[in-house]
């Protein structure tokens, strides 16, 4: 069973499901989960569970153009979870991202769940199946520090980015490490930048690195029938990336591609990447084409969608 397989099916009885959010009116609406043990270990305070709960619905949001307004939250709460401390670390996450959480269900668990509803509001959604061939494919920012965080926490690195026992890091690794691990537990949704690029007209289709940048591209892709060649130079690297995966006994490659919870967005526009950057205030970073031939390549390579799939 492949997570790209049950989708096929929700799809085909539930036809206006398949983006990042599902649009009713001007209305955007999405659910993500978090689940222990899937999504995060009971090493992970719970002030960082909270607030990624909420980051990875903003996320789906920016990733449509919709500004956030609302949210419900329903929490499945086990015994070792201080379900006071927990309602307070989403409140303060709630008030800090500006969503107002206006509801929700309790109840007890095996494992601690926190299954989000966020609502926002878009004039102009982002879909995934707007691409035309041609259209440059860009990046919002640099992408592998996640997957490297994971992979470190998998070593037994502390959340800090403390070495595990008998292991002596330079002031440089210790730093990269804190950096990538954080990055993976606190996440950051690009929803200003997601309003931005909702109001240019020449920005046509979008999407969030949730799965992986090799996987999501893929779904861009199959969604506005058409392929992509991207240049593998041109993909922005988390800074220090590549010479603390050697260090640190890390893939640098398989985070940069096939990485999932970065929440950048992937995009494609007709515009240049110095106009683009400049029209939205900040750098963007355009890592290769839409194509009319089918599949994605990089550097003329078929690139296979490696990403997270949480059935695989």
């Amino acid at each position: 069973m492949r997570e790209a397989d049950l989708i096929a099916r929700i799809r085909k009885h539930f036809p206006r499901a398949g983006d990042d959010a599902a649009v009713v009116g001007s209305q955007v609406i999405t659910n993500d989960m978090l689940i222990e043990d899937v999504d995060f270990t009971r090493a992970i305070p719970l002030r960082f569970i909270a607030r990624k709960s909420l980051a990875v619905n903003l996320s789906d949001l920016a990733a449509m153009g919709a500004k956030p307004q609302y949210a419900i939250a329903a929490l499945g709460i086990p015994q070792w979870v201080d379900a006071n401390e927990l309602i307070d670390e989403l409140a303060a996450a709630a008030i800090e991202q500006r969503i107002e959480i206006v509801g929700g269900d309790l109840s007890r668990a095996a494992h601690l769940v926190l299954s989000i509803t966020a609502i926002g509001e878009a004039t102009r959604p982002l879909l995934r199946s707007g691409a035309k061939s041609g259209e440059r494919i860009y990046v919002s920012r640099p992408v592998g520090a996640s997957m490297a965080g994971l992979m470190l926490l998998q070593k037994g690195f502390g959340i800090d980015g403390s070495a595990p026992a008998g292991q002596t890091l330079t002031y440089a690794q210790r730093e990269f490490a804190a950096s990538a691990i954080r990055r993976h537990i606190d996440p950051e949704a690009e929803v200003a930048l997601g309003l931005a690029l909702a109001g240019i007209p020449q920005v046509t289709s979008c999407i969030d690195v949730s799965d992986g940048l090799s996987t999501d591209l893929h779904h861009l892709c199959e969604s506005s029938h058409l392929g992509a060649n991207i240049e593998r130079e041109r993909i922005p690297m988390f800074p220090d990336l590549l010479p603390a995966s050697g260090q640190l006994g890390l893939d640098a490659q398989k985070a940069v591609l096939h990485g999932g919870e970065e929440f950048a967005l992937l995009f494609t526009s007709s515009l240049r990447e110095s106009e683009l950057s400049e029209r939205v205030g900040r750098p963007v970073y355009a890592i290769g084409r839409m194509s009319s031939e089918p599949g994605v390549r990089i550097n003329g390579e078929p690139l296979e969608a490696r990403g997270w799939d949480h059935f695989a």
